[in-house]
């Protein structure tokens, strides 16, 4: 059968010669696949050629991410056509803009994401008539956005993480079967069209990161099925979101960053279905609006850096999903009572708020005696003056009197000082009890070994019960001759008084004496995750369930340091040994004996190389500047030492040579315990691994913050995987930047 194939619609992939393909030593499918365009290149392949001529190797049809269906015309021969493209990960660097996509009427799947492109989007892209999805994301494509003309069959538009400046087209209503828009990390500028309310069918609208401004478009009440909603980080102002109450499925709402106006609006309380609102960062005033309490599913809810004023509603204790609560930075007022905050909060901030006052546990100032009453006010300023004349000489006597009682006191605490040749400093706090100096030393022993459940290097940890009960853990400092150890136990006293987190150890007090210098903390009864992974019987206890959420809590506690303190906390050693574990198997970070405060984003700290060989960040070796991204790679490390029940070692090397790696990922996994059970525990350990790759990128820049880290793990079901068996450790190095679009 003699058809002369037209090829009309494969004159993209005739362009694709003018882009460059990324190559390697090792013959992966992309790699044959790039070989075969070269080939097209040189000729071997033209309009006309017959379809008999076409091999397996040679047809566009067979290759990696090439797909084409059959066509029946009618009155003529069937016929190959286009209808998939997917050429992502790397493969691709160069310019679309000679390509002529409108010579591809039948193409419905159009996939270039996470390669080099750039140049601007070309116009022709807008007369593909049945295209479904288009994905151009991760990339440095500049330019505009074209008009939308002919994609009235779009369901996915992702152009995220570009150099796309203008507007977003006014037309963009067109878009009539749109479910899916990710323009976010862009440097669009303009308002947003009122014409976006047309997409009804939409249920997840990304336009963050970018300089968007106006405000948003009364038109967003349409958009019934939105359930994603992230504007920020753009300069959007108005009323926060007209229409509110009609968006019921909405489950995440994120705005911050921006200048919107005015109230919190109460119909909020109708989005029953929200999981997560974000407003921090804007010019919001008025109350905190009682309807919040109705949203009973609610995660996350940061009302940070308004202007928020009045009362914290007491309802807010209905919210018993709810672990992460920011209202610091407002004009809040009034008391805060145990059963204002619920129970299940484990990251608190309510910190510079103008009149707030209540329970220690939430470090807050005590609340004042009430004033006195009208008619104690309104004593005649005569009567105030005689009682004053009264009171003055008074005080005065009584001022003397405790003068000459304090000198005494101290001259005799001076004179015991002298004696002892103590120079005891304890101090004690969050606890509801008296522990003295000699409560410990007497409990220990004088810090006898049979006590000691840990030896780390810059201290030894002693079990201590008291005769009260109480039990507790003290880290005992070694003593040095050159005092070095100084700067270690004042940066972790630091740190951990002004920080409180569910997954970082809670520190109750420390003592410096003449003879010794110690921590004291709560007892982690299980010890570190290193020493269980190191013990065959304790890492069987330890299954595949237990071990993704202990990554979790890490990542839960790192996202916390670096993104929710008033200054980012970098750790400067995260590793297994310093991640403890109670007896639910919940994880602690502990040991903030080298944690440093970032001021803009990073800190020289050039005198002093710190971590531990193995955890540390490549380029902390060279470059010498600490940023939050050296936690992020030792995360990484350490995600994958839980998930290969080992430390990774030579395993790290090929995120610095780029080899292929053939292996499985199943055959690296801890073998002491059973395989993941079920698709939910597969998925889990997978996205885990995953992770684990993404913050192991040579380059900083390159890998996720711990924020998006703990939202990638928090949302798995956000993301697609393919079965354990079939996943390779190259499948996780080459897709391991999509953990920053989860």
């Amino acid at each position: 059968m003699s058809l002369l194939l037209a090829l009309v619609q494969l004159m993209l992939l005739l362009a694709l010669p003018d882009l460059s393909c990324a190559s390697n030593s090792t013959q992966s499918p992309l790699d044959r696949q790039a070989e075969a365009l070269l080939q097209w290149k040189s000729g071997l392949f033209r309009t006309g050629t017959q379809l008999e001529s076409w091999t397996k190797e040679t047809s566009p049809c067979n290759w990696t991410g090439v797909k084409c269906n059959t066509m029946l015309p009618r009155g003529r021969d069937s016929a190959l056509v286009v209808s998939e493209i997917w050429l992502s990960w790397g493969l691709l660097n160069g310019t679309l803009d000679r390509l002529n996509f409108g010579d591809f009427s039948h193409l419905m799947y159009l996939g270039l994401n996470h390669n080099s492109l750039s140049g601007s989007i070309p116009s022709s892209i807008g007369r593909l008539a049945e295209l479904v999805y288009l994905d151009l994301s991760y990339n440095d494509l500049s330019g505009s956005i074209p008009r939308f003309i002919g994609l009235r069959h779009l369901v996915h538009l992702d152009l995220m993480d570009n150099a796309i400046s203008g507007r977003i087209p006014s037309n963009i209503g067109v878009l009539a079967k749109l479910e899916y828009l990710d323009l976010s990390f862009n440097l669009l500028d303009g308002s947003i069209p009122p014409s976006i309310g047309n997409c009804t069918q939409i249920s997840s609208l990304n336009l963050s990161h970018n300089q968007i401004n106006g405000s948003i478009p009364s038109t967003f009440s349409k958009m019934i099925f939105l359930t994603t909603l992230a504007l920020e980080s753009n300069q959007l102002n108005g009323i926060l979101l007209p229409g509110l109450g009609s968006l019921v499925l909405l489950s995440r709402l994120h705005l911050s960053s921006n200048q919107f106006l005015g109230g919190i609006p109460p119909e909020i309380g109708h989005c029953h279905s929200l999981l997560s609102i974000l407003i921090s960062d804007n010019l919001l005033t008025g109350e905190i609006p009682q309807e919040l309490g109705h949203l009973t599913s609610l995660y996350e809810l940061d009302l940070s850096r308004n202007s928020l004023s009045g009362a914290i509603p007491g309802n807010l204790s209905m919210l018993h999903n709810l672990h992460d609560l920011n209202l610091s930075y407002n004009s809040l007022t009034g008391r805060v009572r145990y059963t204002t905050i619920p129970a299940s909060v484990t990251t608190l901030s309510l910190d510079h708020n103008k009149a707030l006052c209540g329970e220690s546990q939430y470090k807050l100032s005590p609340c004042e005696s009430p004033k006195l009453g009208r008619k104690q006010e309104s004593i005649k300023r005569p009567n105030l003056m005689l009682l004053l004349a009264f009171v003055t000489p008074l005080s005065f006597v009584c001022l003397t009197i405790a003068s000459m009682v304090v000198v005494c006191r101290r001259r005799k605490s001076i004179k015991s000082s002298i004696k002892n040749q103590s120079g005891d400093i304890l101090s004690i706090w969050n606890f509801d009890g008296k522990i003295a100096f000699e409560d410990i030393i007497s409990a220990t022993e004088n810090f006898d070994e049979k006590y000691c459940i840990g030896v780390g290097g810059y201290g030894s940890v002693f079990k201590v019960e008291l005769d009260s009960g109480f039990i507790f853990a003290v880290k005992l400092l070694h003593l040095m001759e050159d005092n070095s150890d100084e700067g270690t136990f004042h940066a972790e006293i630091e740190v951990l008084t002004k920080i409180r987190h569910r997954c970082i150890v809670n520190l109750y007090g420390f003592c410096s004496h003449s003879h010794c210098k110690f921590l004291v903390y709560d007892l982690i009864e299980r010890g570190s995750l290193s020493s269980i992974l190191h013990e065959q019987e304790l890492a069987k206890e330890l299954d595949w369930p237990r071990r993704v959420a202990v990554v979790r809590d890490v990542a839960q506690a790192l996202s916390y340091l670096h993104h929710d303190c008033d200054d980012p906390i970098v750790h400067r050693d995260i590793k297994s040994s310093n991640i403890l574990l109670d007896l639910d198997y919940k994880a602690y970070v502990s040991d903030f004996g080298m944690a440093r405060k970032l001021k803009n984003g990073y800190s020289n700290w050039s005198i002093i190389f710190a971590g531990t060989c193995g955890y540390i960040a490549p380029e902390l070796s060279s470059t010498m500047v600490l940023t939050e991204k050296c936690d992020v790679y030792s995360f990484g490390v350490v995600a994958l030492e839980v998930v290969m029940g080992k430390h990774p070692g030579d395993l790290l090397l090929p995120f610095f040579c780029r080899t292929e790696q053939p292996v499985k990922l199943k055959d690296v996994l801890d073998q002491r315990i059973a395989a993941p059970l079920s698709i939910d525990e597969e998925k889990a350990v997978i996205l885990v691994a995953l992770v684990a790759f993404a913050c192991l990128q040579v380059n900083p820049k390159a890998r996720p913050t711990m924020q998006q880290v703990y939202q990638a793990l928090s949302n798995r079901s956000h993301i697609a995987l393919r079965p354990l068996h079939e996943i390779r450790l190259q499948d996780l190095h080459d897709y391991c930047g999509s953990i920053k679009s989860i």
